[in-house]
């Protein structure tokens, strides 16, 4: 029996489809590897990441080792989403994300590797191969524009070193531009800016150029974002215009009458233009931190003008300060103030005590550590505002109230286990402080862990980010960070608005805790508490050790010539010379070890 015609249509049509999805499935093959830069410790490094096509409906896989936060899993979705894109190909394969079989780390976050991510999908899908001799950093936005990232001299020394010929990075701060020039010379490696993904993808699959710009940064506008009510907060401003004036005040100061001196200026004075706009707008904080983070790169660029990064005396100038402040007495009206302070003098002592000032380090490691000390002298004068910020009055309250709450503030950011480096130096901190009866500045270095670890794991939606932060907040940082999620948010960067409001909830929370736990001080008690013992310079560093021997020699050798100057001269002829004043002028400040609060 014959089948009939519409039968053996059925059946052909069915033979093709087959045939149809065989090829397309047969299409899903292939890998591509490319080495991704990322900061691992202290250092930089390179992550071998491998990127594969297989059969599927279209998911993005990734492997299990190393743990990957949220950061790093929603760039890795928009870089295999705008590659997609650009290939002009259905979504019909699934893609499988590899970062080595024996990666440096056991944990990964962050969108840094967005743009390497969509150049390897891109080139996967059109089965295209890459140049090997370059590394790419960046993240990917929507949009395609390459996007800023953190860490980024150690990630380009990290590619230099290891022997790639180009390094492709967004377009980055005066600073940055600067530090990487010094690379190029050093290494001989080439340093491309990109500022569109395309860029990108020309360079590394068609061996197309990448313009380049001279030593400018765009100047940024004061942001289109709505006015905050700053109630609560008003007694930050002052704070946060002593910091803008204190960026302007060295930004006109900058020497040089050539070109690179002058957009250097003309830069930093559009951004203390922008930092009034953003205070005049309501929002203290954001300023504040855009002007802390420029006086940092500000005070580096001059010691790369300067061709001077003095790392012992910058070291010395950081302890100096912070053995300056003037802890007051903690009471019911000041304890928040006290509190933010004792936290950035412990962020101030950390990065002190754990940069090296080795003289045999590279001109450019020399620059990169002079830009972290930086970070703890200027924690240094934000501890000092705070204090000077603090009301004066109030009731004296015992600190070792909050000592149980501090504990189990600790005890819980620990037992989520924290791996991001960041997050494991805040609890160390947190502890040291701990240690020395600072408990209000360990609650919230410990909050800030808390929150920030377990908004790692979490993907909320707009809705839910804008309920957060449109709750009102009672306490100061509560409110003062609050106003930052705001205009993070406004400025649509809902990773980091959400992560801040969750913090600014999270300190709400402790300091209700801290205000029910408060137990004030007897009248008699003595002005200087004994569990809050005061900073004082512990002797542990060797340099100290012999500065204070060869002063004390010093010393004897004055008075022994003094005495033999009154038996020959008389004494009106003792005293010190020009020699004597002009060495001590020039010599380093002492530097200083650990303080009596700050336990090893």
């Amino acid at each position: 029996m014959r089948p009939e015609p519409a039968l053996l249509l059925a059946i052909a049509i069915a033979t093709i489809s087959l045939s149809l999805s065989s090829i397309a499935y047969g299409a899903c093959e292939g890998s591509i590897s490319q080495n991704v830069p990322a900061v691992v410790g202290d250092g930089g490094g390179l992550v071998n990441v491998s990127i594969s096509l297989t059969s599927g409906p279209g998911q993005v896989y990734v492997t299990v080792f190393p743990r990957t936060g949220v950061m790093t899993q929603d760039s890795i979705e928009q870089a295999v989403s705008y590659a997609y894109g650009l290939a002009h190909v259905e979504e019909g394969c699934d893609v499988l994300v590899d970062f080595g079989a024996n990666p440096s780390t056991s944990y990964i976050d962050g969108p840094s590797a967005g743009t390497a991510l969509t150049v390897m999908t891109y080139a996967l899908l059109e089965n295209r191969t890459l140049r090997n001799d370059t590394v790419i950093t960046g993240t990917i936005e929507q949009d395609g524009q390459v996007g800023p990232v953190g860490g980024l001299y150690e990630k380009a020394k990290g590619a230099a070193t290891k022997g790639a010929r180009y390094f492709i990075t967004p377009v980055e701060s005066i600073y940055e531009m600067m530090m990487l020039h010094k690379m190029e010379e050093q290494y001989g490696i080439r340093m491309l800016q990109a500022q569109r993904v395309e860029e990108v993808i020309g360079f590394m699959v068609d061996n197309r150029s990448i313009g380049q710009e001279s030593l400018e940064v765009p100047a940024r506008d004061v942001p289109d974002v709505p006015p905050y009510d700053s109630s609560g907060m008003e007694a930050f401003k002052p704070v946060a215009d002593r910091m803008v004036g204190l960026e302007g005040g060295l930004a006109a100061s900058v020497e040089g009458s050539d070109n690179q001196s002058e957009a250097i200026r003309d830069f930093f004075k559009s951004e203390v233009e922008r930092q009034d706009g953003i205070i005049a707008k309501g929002y203290f904080f954001t300023a504040a931190n855009e002007a802390f983070l420029n006086y940092i790169d500000l005070s580096t660029i001059n010691a790369i003008i300067s061709g001077d990064p003095d790392l012992p005396r910058k070291k010395g100038d950081a302890g100096i300060c912070l053995t300056g402040i003037q802890r007051p007495n903690l009471t019911d009206r000041n304890f928040e103030w006290v509190a933010g302070a004792d936290e950035r003098q412990g962020w101030a002592y950390e990065r002190m005590e754990s940069t090296e000032t080795d003289d045999r380090m590279l001109t450019d490691e020399k620059y990169a550590k002079y830009n972290e000390l930086m970070y703890a002298q200027a924690w240094c004068i934000v501890a000092k505002e705070l204090v000077s910020a603090a009301p004066q009055d109030g009731t004296r309250i015992n600190e070792s109230a909050w000592k149980s709450i501090a504990g189990e503030r600790i005890s819980e950011a620990r037992a989520l286990n924290p791996i991001d480096a960041e997050y494991v130096k805040r609890l160390n901190i947190a502890q040291s402080n701990f240690d020395a009866g600072r408990y209000g500045a360990a609650i919230f270095d410990a909050v800030y862990v808390i929150e920030n670890e377990e908004a790692a794991g979490e993907k909320p939606g707009d809705g839910n980010i804008s309920m957060l932060i449109e709750e009102p907040r009672a306490s100061l940082w509560g409110r003062i960070y609050q106003s930052h999620a705001a205009f993070l948010y406004a400025q649509n960067e809902s990773g980091g608005a959400y992560r801040t409001a969750r913090f600014a909830k999270g300190l709400d929370e402790a300091t209700k805790q801290m205000i029910d736990g408060m137990e004030p001080l007897p009248a008699n008690a003595p002005e200087t508490p004994s569990e809050e013992p005061a900073v004082q310079v512990r002797v542990e560093d060797n340099t100290l050790m012999f500065a204070a021997a060869a002063a004390v020699s010093v010393f004897l050798f004055l008075v022994l010539l003094l005495l033999l100057t009154r038996r020959t001269h008389g004494a009106d002829s003792a005293g010190f010379g020009k020699a004597d004043r002009a060495k001590q002028k020039k010599g380093g400040a002492p530097v200083p070890g650990k303080s009596a609060w700050r336990q090893p």
